[in-house]
This record gives C-alpha cells, structure tokens and sequence, in this order.
C-alpha cells in the first residue's frame, strides 16, 4: 500500500469513526496509542481493538471475513 492509499484508508476511516486518524498516527509514533484509543473509543471498542492488535489468531480471522477482503480490494483499486 503506497502513500496516497493509506491516506484514502485514513480519510475513509475518520469519515466513518469520527476519530481523528492524523492524532492516531501521531499518537502510535510516539508510543501513545493506548492512551488514545483508551481516550477516543468507547470501552467496547477498544477492548475489541486491542483484541485484535493483540491476537494474532483474531487478527487473521477478521481480515479473513468477506467484508475486510472486500475493503482491501476496494483501497487496493483506489475506490
């Protein structure tokens, strides 16, 4: 994934989250995630992505679901 499509993912992602994902690039660069997820998701939500970022076995299964292959095919072809 080159520069302008993770950009395009980061648009999209804020667009449907609310969350700011420039403050949640930063924050990951500085060694501050936790600390944003924990201040900008809900406690569901952020129990759910530190599962997966922890998980390897719960990562794969949600990249495996028809909806993430999707996804990616769509950023992959710039749409």
């Amino acid at each position: 994934m080159n520069n302008n499509e993770l950009n395009r993912l980061m648009k999209t992602a804020q667009q449907k989250t609310g969350v700011d994902m420039n403050k949640m690039k930063q924050a990951a660069e500085n060694g501050k995630l936790d600390d944003f997820i924990n201040k900008n998701l809900s406690s569901q939500a952020t129990k759910q992505l530190k599962n997966v970022l922890t998980n390897k076995e719960a990562a794969e299964k949600l990249l495996s679901t028809p909806q993430a292959k999707e996804l990616m095919k769509k950023l992959m072809e710039g749409k």
